[in-house]
């Protein structure tokens, strides 16, 4: 049995996490993420000199999106390479994100967890 979207998230400072890329393919969004790994996590290393967390490259993929809204954020810098996270929540097959990049609302039939 696969693990709940939840417990993929444990050990994982969503809100301290930031976003590097969106990327829409067909019925597919990908989130580029550097996760912030909190101790506990089994792939946490100790931060270095000035670095606030352990931060660890992974992807949200969404695949079978029946809705999707998404809206860039004025002023969100096209060269910028690290976007904060506001406020993050996914509820069964719902996901909603709003970001320095902008907001993210969708519904997708699979949502997956990979970290690299």
């Amino acid at each position: 049995m696969g693990k709940s979207i939840a417990s993929r998230f444990e050990n994982i400072d969503i809100i301290a996490s930031v976003l590097r890329a969106v990327i829409i393919n067909d019925d597919e969004l990908t989130l580029e993420m550097d996760f912030c790994l909190e101790e506990d996590h089994p792939e946490y290393e100790t931060p270095g000199e000035g670095e606030e967390c352990c931060f660890h490259p992974g992807l949200l993929k969404f695949a079978g999106i029946s809705k999707l809204s998404l809206e860039r954020a004025e002023g969100a810098a096209s060269s910028s390479r690290r976007f904060a996270i506001q406020s993050f929540n996914i509820e069964g097959t719902k996901f909603d994100m709003a970001c320095e990049w902008g907001t993210i609302h969708l519904q997708a039939r699979s949502i997956r967890v990979l970290t690299e």
